[in-house]
């Protein structure tokens, strides 16, 4: 199992832990002790965890998970893992609905919708300049403003020693070519107060 398997494996088996009541802390801690049963050796970034309005949150700078915030029983639920294994980083996040509300569900899949058509657009688009525009488009046509505070919608996976030098999907590096990299896809949109954000990685 490869440390991106590791990641999309811990999401399944932690769901059963989103219970109302628990705290965004003690989630994350789960799903830390998680991806170390599965073999993760290290995490590259600490695990991300945001409920509710914490949804608009994408780095751990902003906002850590919270021993006050618990989950309720109609919420949305953002996490990001990010397990090293074998010389690898993985990293996976999906956005989650507890229970019933259409505006939560209509936020989820429309970010998985824009999340799907930039992954598969990747395969043919040349440069981080072409694959931004792309779903910078996607994400205005549906009403919706790009939530990362550094402006971009995902980066380059490296080794363990080189986190310093990821590259980020960004208009800064416009010219910059996409192949012969691995690349975190990560759109993370919102409306309303509220975010939602889905990523995988792909080779290209």
């Amino acid at each position: 199992m490869n440390a991106q398997e590791l990641a999309i494996l811990a999401c399944e088996k932690s769901k059963e832990f989103l219970k109302p009541g628990i705290s965004e802390k003690a989630f994350a801690n789960k799903c830390e002790e998680i991806m170390f049963s599965l073999g993760a050796e290290a995490l590259w970034y600490p695990m991300l965890v945001n409920f509710n309005t914490n949804s608009v949150f994408c780095t751990r700078g902003n906002h850590l998970p919270s021993e006050e915030v618990v989950l309720q029983e109609t919420d949305i639920v953002l996490v990001d893992y990010s397990p090293m294994r074998h010389g690898q980083w993985g990293d996976y996040s999906e956005t989650i609905l507890i229970g019933h509300d259409l505006e939560f569900q209509r936020l989820i899949q429309d970010a998985e919708h824009i999340f799907n058509k930039t992954y598969a657009f990747a395969q043919q688009a040349k440069t981080i300049g072409e694959l931004f525009r792309y779903c910078s488009d996607l994400i205005h046509a549906k009403g919706y403003e790009l939530l990362d505070p550094n402006g971009n919608i995902g980066h380059s996976i490296e080794d363990y020693s080189n986190q310093s030098k990821r590259v980020f999907i960004y208009p800064g590096n416009a010219d910059t070519p996409l192949q012969g990299k691995r690349w975190a896809i990560e759109p993370h949109i919102g409306k309303n107060g509220f975010g939602a954000k889905f990523e995988n990685v792909i080779a290209l």
